[in-house]
């Protein structure tokens, strides 16, 4: 019997016509839970007629369905496009190959960066899938609000799998509509029949299965898992527990758990994503938890063509034996047509380890994001929370994405204290990001570059040693501390406003303090302020000095003279005066001298 009497395909809504389909050699439809289906379809082509006469051009729309005994109608395997064309020529002769993709391969083209602000991944699936293009089928609504979530050079389905794989969901196409849900629930697999009843999902060895290899395994099993964070915003560790349990296998004799017991019950802690909330560590918990459980079990299977046998279907197993008889969830299937064979399908259990080469290529490329410290440029620095977090874009990266708000990085940071110094809005900035999570970045500092000049000052590097001869700190407007170290020259402190018309000065070699200011200097103590020259010369100079004192003022020396004198007059005045010397006063004129008062007593 020819395969085109089981296998039915159309191209653009077109059977193929009856001389080409009699050409088909094997057709090969494969899904899995994660990944977009694929189809092969291999023609014997000695003519080199077969692209012309199908209409199979890249990106032409193909259906193909399986006509069964036990179905009044053919049954729809995979609706896909074409991708590929492929031309054989060997000793067995001359071949076309067709190959193509159900509709989500489109999510695997191109590389791109993005910010979504304020969604959930329900929200943010339902609208990549409608900006590539896609329809959208059931998409299971998820609670958590993520304030942003960032694509960063990924392409759209590594960056809806993680996210997917994040909430412990799965994305998937069905009749060309991309999908957003748990994976099927093995318990709701059907029970096996009685003797001579067939039921398509219930397997029985020596019955249904040709072929079949099953495993349960202790390896890497955990009694239950942990995931921890970081709130920023209480500076309190975030943790969720979960025990270790799959809703993909369900075998009466054994479990995730009781493999774990068997070893004693460790636990496995998972701290390799930075999550800052605890709505996301619960989320990743629970999802970390199936994944891990849903690796104890796996099959892989052979039966005769059953097109019900499909990823995420619900499968019984009996026959096999303890404590391989059970429930489980199918992570994807083969449907393959060949003249030697007929109609066989192939089918795998594996959790998320999916072993397919498409799989394995999409695990392996990673999330994308960067692998060190980044350049990045200041965009906002008004933090609502007021934690001194900025915004940056990454020119490098892309021209529009903007990053969260990005923690920055303070020399002796803590409660009320250390050196707080603020990027401004268009410096560039050296970014890191925590455990390589591009949602989660810090900026390490600010950079000079051919546009932002070092600070003006002395000169910075010595030109004979090549020693560093000035430390600057200079704000924004110019105002700055310089610590300078060039012996003999400039050695010291000093602070200045950018116009250097108020400074202070540290002199170190010549042990000097300069305080100067084009304006007025003020010195106020509540307490009292001291003057102190030891016994060294102390100078007060001014156009006109004036000494007040709200409850006196007192002029004395304890070591030698003091002197008063005027280039022109000299009054001292007070309600009383008195003039006393305690072994010899003299009072001279040098033309007169005049004493007066009402009453004048001398002696």
């Amino acid at each position: 019997m020819p395969i085109s009497s089981t296998c039915q395909i159309t191209v653009d809504g077109s059977p193929l016509p009856l001389d080409i389909a009699g050409l088909l050699t094997d057709a090969c439809v494969e899904d899995s839970q994660r990944l977009p289906d694929l189809f092969t379809l291999r023609f014997r082509d000695v003519g080199r007629t077969v692209v012309k006469k199908s209409g199979a051009k890249i990106g032409a729309k193909v259906e193909i369905s399986v006509q069964t005994v036990d179905a009044a109608s053919p049954v729809l395997l995979m609706a896909g496009e074409v991708t590929a064309i492929e031309a054989e020529f060997d000793s067995a002769g001359t071949f076309t190959v067709i190959r193509g993709y159900d509709p989500a391969h489109r999510l695997f083209h191109g590389r791109r960066t993005a910010a979504y602000t304020q969604v959930t991944a329900s929200d943010i699936v339902s609208k990549v899938v409608k900006e590539a293009g896609l329809r959208v089928g059931k998409i299971q609504s998820t609670t958590t609000v993520y304030e942003q979530v960032s694509q960063c050079a990924q392409t759209d389905w590594e960056f809806l799998e993680a996210l997917a794989r994040e909430e412990g969901m799965d994305l998937w196409v069905r009749e060309g509509k991309v999908n957003l849900g748990p994976p099927e629930g093995a318990s709701s697999a059907p029970a096996a029949g009685g003797p001579g009843q067939r039921v398509p999902l219930a397997l029985r060895l020596g019955i249904d299965l040709l072929r079949v290899r099953t495993v349960v395994t202790s390896a890497q099993q955990v009694k239950e898992v942990e995931v921890r964070g970081w709130d920023v915003k209480s500076k309190k560790a975030l943790t969720a527990t979960e025990p270790a349990k799959t809703e993909t296998v369900d075998l009466p004799e054994v479990s995730a758990q009781k493999l774990a017991g068997i070893f004693g019950n460790k636990k496995y802690v998972s701290t390799d994503v930075p999550f800052g909330v605890q709505a996301e560590v619960a989320s990743a918990a629970k999802s970390l938890a199936r994944e891990v459980a849903g690796s104890f079990a796996a099959v892989e299977g052979v039966v005769r063509g059953n097109p019900e046998l499909s990823a995420n279907s619900a499968i019984t197993l009996t026959g096999l034996g303890e404590p391989f008889d059970g429930k489980y969830t199918v992570t994807s299937s083969r449907h393959r047509f060949d003249a030697h064979s007929g109609y066989l399908t192939t089918f795998t259990v594996s959790g998320r380890n999916d072993r397919t080469m498409l799989g394995l290529a999409a695990n392996g490329a990673g999330p994308g994001g960067p692998r060190g410290p980044v350049i990045g440029q200041v965009t906002d620095v008004k933090d609502p929370e007021k934690m001194g977090r900025v915004k940056v874009k990454l020119p490098w990266l892309d021209d529009a994405y903007v990053s969260p708000w990005a923690r920055t990085v303070h020399a002796g940071a803590g409660n009320e204290r250390g050196w707080l110094v603020m990027p401004e809005v268009g410096d560039e900035v050296l970014v890191d990001f925590e455990l390589g999570d591009v949602r989660r970045p810090y900026v390490l500092g600010g950079l000079y570059n051919g546009v932002d000049k070092l600070a003006k000052g002395p000169e910075l590097v010595d030109g004979g040693s090549g020693a560093i001869n000035r430390r600057s700190m200079v704000s924004r407007l110019g105002h700055h501390i310089d610590l300078l170290d060039q012996k003999g020259k400039s050695d010291g402190v000093t602070v200045a406003t950018s116009d250097d018309k108020l400074m202070l000065t540290l002199d170190a070699a010549g042990t000097k303090i300069t305080l100067h200011s084009d304006g007025t200097v003020l010195i106020e103590g509540s307490k009292g302020i001291v003057v102190d020259a030891a016994t060294s010369d102390l100078e007060l100079k001014g156009g006109k000095v004036t000494i007040a004192g709200q409850n006196g003022v007192d002029l004395s020396s304890s070591g030698g003279s003091v002197s008063v004198k005027a280039q022109t007059q000299l009054n001292l005045t007070g309600l009383t005066a008195k003039l006393e010397g305690s072994t010899q006063t003299e009072v001279k004129g040098g033309a007169a001298c005049t004493i007066k008062a009402a009453l004048v007593q001398i002696n």
